[in-house]
């Protein structure tokens, strides 16, 4: 025997609960049991339970309505479908239930036993379809992760070998060559060197589309840290003729990070805040400790800035936002979706504030306790209780 589908039916007039009832029980074979709710915090409870397949929310709930009821929770996300029941039809609010996401609308008064029959059970099979497809898409997602990975880590070998095999040439190692000939292969070296950036971008974000990032947490020495990526990216600020200055702490300020990925991420920020000032102008970088448990990295610059539509789409994957230097700049619009991924998985997060030709703030928040920390705290908070 099939298991029965359990259908909640918020209503705060029991005349309207006894007709539903009824309804119900005269579905040839039913596979449906009613429960019944007039209250509506009781209902909210009852749904963010997630016990029941079915849910008929009354439109009128005493001073509330099922709408505001329903406004609580992301009917789109959820597996079960909501259905709207109302004594009266208004176009205004079966378009607002409809946007939400609600699976149909209901006058009472054309309801009987075989149309609610055929509501609830078209509903239901609305949502499996809806699951099924999200799966596939899933799926079709995951096996485009992993294509993007493994034709990636193909390409990258052989470009791998052929900037070492060029830069033998360079240095001599295959006999003199002219310097038109050495121009030739320094602009081959260049470009080879992108392509080998883009790849490693490419694959960088495979890895954490396919969950495959694993962070090995150590306490780091922030402040050592930011100084050696201002150093790696020196020759960059020289050749923009760019001035860098870091503020940091007198004392030393350390946190629990993946210090190769944090690295890579903060590096990002930086780098790209290089990329986006015009020549001569400052970059200014801040460490700080914010509170008792959250440390700051604030990255200003004197760049282009960014448009509000622009700081929306900023950690899209692929996303570049256009501006003087974008054409310049070139970029898979890979290294600030990367970045902010990484942040986020240390428990942090990145906010901007940007005014265009002024410049642009990145903040880097980080957790500045190590989970083992917050685990010595709870434990002597217990043993004190």
């Amino acid at each position: 025997m099939s298991k029965p589908i359990r259908v909640l039916l918020v209503d705060d007039d029991e005349d309207d609960y006894l007709i539903i009832r009824n309804f119900i029980q005269k579905i040839h074979d039913s596979p449906f049991t009613l429960e019944w709710t007039a209250d509506v915090s009781e209902a909210a409870n009852i749904i963010t339970a997630e016990d029941h397949d079915v849910y008929l929310i009354d439109y009128r709930l005493g001073e509330a309505n099922g709408l505001e009821l329903l406004g609580r929770f992301d009917l789109v996300q959820r597996p079960e479908p909501f259905i709207i029941l109302t004594g009266a039809g208004d176009e205004r609010v079966e378009r607002r239930a409809m946007r939400m996401g609600v699976a149909d609308y209901l006058v009472k008064g054309t309801l009987d036993s075989e149309l609610l029959s055929r509501v609830l059970h078209y509903a239901l099979q609305r949502k499996r379809i809806e699951a099924q497809r999200v799966e596939q898409l899933m799926e079709i997602n995951r096996s485009k992760d992993e294509f993007i990975a493994l034709a990636s880590h193909q390409l990258r070998t052989p470009a791998t070998a052929v900037k070492q095999y060029v830069g033998m040439i360079l240095e001599g190692y295959a006999g003199d060559i002219t310097p038109e000939q050495k121009r030739f292969l320094q602009s081959a070296y260049d470009s080879n060197e992108r392509q080998i950036q883009v790849v490693n971008d490419i694959l960088r974000v495979a890895k954490l589309d396919l969950k495959k990032i694993v962070l090995k947490k150590q306490d780091v020495n922030m402040s050592k840290l930011i100084e050696s990526i201002i150093h790696d990216l020196m020759s960059h600020f020289n050749n923009r003729d760019q001035h860098v200055q870091f503020d940091k702490p007198a004392e030393a300020i350390s946190v629990p990070v993946d210090s190769e990925y944090i690295r890579m991420a903060i590096g990002n920020i930086i780098d790209n805040a290089s990329k986006y000032t015009p020549e001569g102008k400052k970059i200014h970088i801040t460490l700080r400790q914010s509170s008792a448990n959250k440390v700051e990295i604030i990255v200003e610059d004197e760049g282009v800035g960014i448009s509000p539509e622009g700081i929306n789409k900023l950690f899209k994957k692929f996303s570049r936002v256009e501006n003087p230097l974008s054409v310049k700049v070139g970029g898979t619009g890979l290294g600030l979706y990367w970045a902010n991924e990484v942040i986020e998985l240390h428990g942090g997060q990145i906010t901007v504030s940007s005014v265009v030709d002024e410049g642009t703030t990145f903040v880097i928040c980080l957790p500045a306790e190590s989970s083992h920390a917050n685990a010595t705290q709870q434990t002597a908070a217990s043993l004190q209780e």
